[in-house]
């Protein structure tokens, strides 16, 4: 199992409009070879602290996908307004566990 976890951050103020940009977003990963899921998770202590979790089947899947037509198509669509006022603060990819236990 591969898992990138992007956390933003946005304005307090523009937070819904980002969560509702999540809410309507193409699903065109969704068909993706490898995909397996995307949540995205608020802060309860910080509206503006976004974090978007991806899990795939492996590294390879998730890299292939970056690099889609698809993957282009699904960021065209984000409001150029909203998208410059969304800082990446950190990208992580746990890629060295197991699942071991559910």
């Amino acid at each position: 199992m591969y898992v990138s976890m992007s956390r933003l951050e946005i304005a307090p103020d523009r937070a819904p409009e980002l969560v509702s940009a999540f809410r309507s977003r193409a699903h065109l990963a969704d068909e993706a070879d490898g995909f397996i899921d995307l949540q995205v998770w608020q802060s309860d202590r910080d509206p503006g602290d976004i974090l978007m979790v991806s899990r795939w089947r492996d590294r390879d899947a998730f890299k292939a996908y970056m690099k889609s037509a698809e993957h282009r198509v699904s960021h065209e669509r984000i409001d150029p307004e909203l998208k410059k006022d969304i800082s990446l603060r950190r990208l992580e990819h746990l890629h060295t566990y197991e699942v071991v236990a559910e």
